[in-house]
């Protein structure tokens, strides 16, 4: 993956979270204990060694880390800008869960601050302002591997602080290592950026799943020219990540929190596409691959879904009847798929319908009932018209490729989307 060259952009306020569990250095144990609590409202703060070169009048060093509320982002990937990719940094960071997310993606943003204050635990003596982003694409590392990219950019610092350095420690939970890491990155002008990559990998066998979880511990740290004050830590959650070796030819991971979909581009399927669109529209009953009634995959030999098939399409005393002077090459497209679990129904039970192409358009609305349109609302299934090419392309290949690239396993629900 290409390092990510941005951040976003800068944001007036930072929500305040949860107080960090502060982890002193040696240095921090030998400063005596104050009789008045830390500041609040500051993060984590904690007293500032004497004679280490900090501020003048510095007492506490306070460090906080917020997470960001959802707001425009810029593109954190390589130009052209790709904010109509939906698995982009630019669709993806900023946000809060799950927008912050899809099946495939995902990106952390966390807002970062220094600051020291003096005694009176409210005069700001000096301070700094930054960004961290964690994102990873796990559609581009198969077998069961992703990599983050890790960026931290420095929005605002003053005079009287060299540096700051952010140094991400990853671990993860559940069947996963991580093989590489930390990222350390150093911040010295504003503006300026540090950051790295990090990998994981799960070694899920054959037939099985796991569900896997990155964990992050941030140390945050002011640096002064010849030591460090001592460095406050914080940890936190990434998404939950399912891995397995149960669907294709090699392992791999999602984000199962994000239903799977299978896009019918009429573009691309025609009639076929139209014969999905139609029966969501009106065979309204069971379920038709909407968000609300997903289908299910069902995991069967080709040779099983084809007797399923053939029960819709081909036996029974309501066999589908191929016309050639209505659809060239025609063939019988069911649907729900007959690789769903909500497919292989009896075809007397089936609505048959036509697409039709009007002024070089398709559309629901020429849509032609052959059979069963009084029942349509009832019916738990839909027969169509359509070239075997296209029934082939868009019911089997943009389904199988759907399957693998959204890694459904069996009995998992999926959307089917027409754009």
């Amino acid at each position: 993956m290409k390092r990510v060259r941005g951040l976003l952009a800068a944001i007036a306020s930072l929500a305040l979270t949860a107080a960090l569990p502060a982890m002193g250095t040696s240095q921090a144990a030998a400063v005596p204990a104050t009789a008045r609590p830390a500041p609040h409202g500051q993060g984590t703060c904690q007293p500032v060694p004497p004679g280490k070169g900090a501020p003048k009048d510095a007492a506490w060093a306070c460090y906080k880390v917020s997470s960001r509320s959802p707001a425009p982002a810029r593109t954190l990937a390589p130009a052209p800008r790709d904010g109509d990719d939906p698995n982009s940094p630019d669709s993806l960071c900023g946000k809060q869960p799950p927008d912050n997310s899809t099946r495939l993606a995902y990106c952390v943003t966390k807002g970062l601050k220094w600051t020291y204050l003096s005694s009176d635990q409210k005069t700001v003596i000096g301070g700094a302002e930054g960004d961290l982003a964690i994102y990873s694409r796990l559609k581009d590392t198969p077998k069961a591997n992703w990599t983050e990219s890790v960026v931290a950019i420095l929005r605002k610092k003053t005079d009287n602080i060299p540096a700051v350095e952010m140094a991400l420690l990853p671990t993860c939970i559940g069947q996963c290592a991580v093989t590489s890491g930390p990222v350390v990155a150093k911040l010295e002008k504003v503006g300026g950026e540090g950051g790295g990559s990090i990998t994981y990998s799960s070694s899920v066998s054959k037939g099985t799943q796991a569900l896997v979880r990155p964990q992050y511990h941030l140390a945050l740290d002011i640096l002064l020219p010849s030591v460090r004050l001592p460095s406050v830590n914080a940890d936190w959650l990434g998404p939950q990540i399912r891995c397995d070796d149960m669907v294709g030819q090699w392992p791999g991971c999602v984000i199962p929190e994000h239903m799977a979909n299978v896009t019918i581009r009429k573009s691309l399927y025609r009639a076929a596409a139209v014969t999905y669109e139609w029966a969501q529209k009106n065979l309204t009953t069971f379920s038709m691959g909407t968000e609300a009634k997903p289908l299910h995959r069902k995991q069967a030999t080709e040779k099983e879904i084809d007797r399923r098939r053939d029960i819709t399409c081909n036996l029974g005393p309501d066999k589908f009847v191929k016309d050639n002077s209505l659809v060239p090459d025609d063939s019988c497209d069911e649907f729900p798929f007959a690789a769903s679990e909500e497919g292989g129904n009896m075809g007397s039970l089936c609505v048959d319908i036509l697409p039709q192409q009007v002024g070089g358009v398709w559309d629901v609305k020429n849509v032609k009932v052959l059979r069963n349109g009084a029942n349509a609302a009832n019916a738990p299934c839909v027969r169509s018209h359509v070239t075997r090419a296209d029934n082939v392309a868009a019911g089997r290949d943009e389904f199988g490729a759907a399957v693998r690239s959204d890694r459904i396993i069996d009995k998992e629900p999926f959307q089917v989307i027409i754009p």
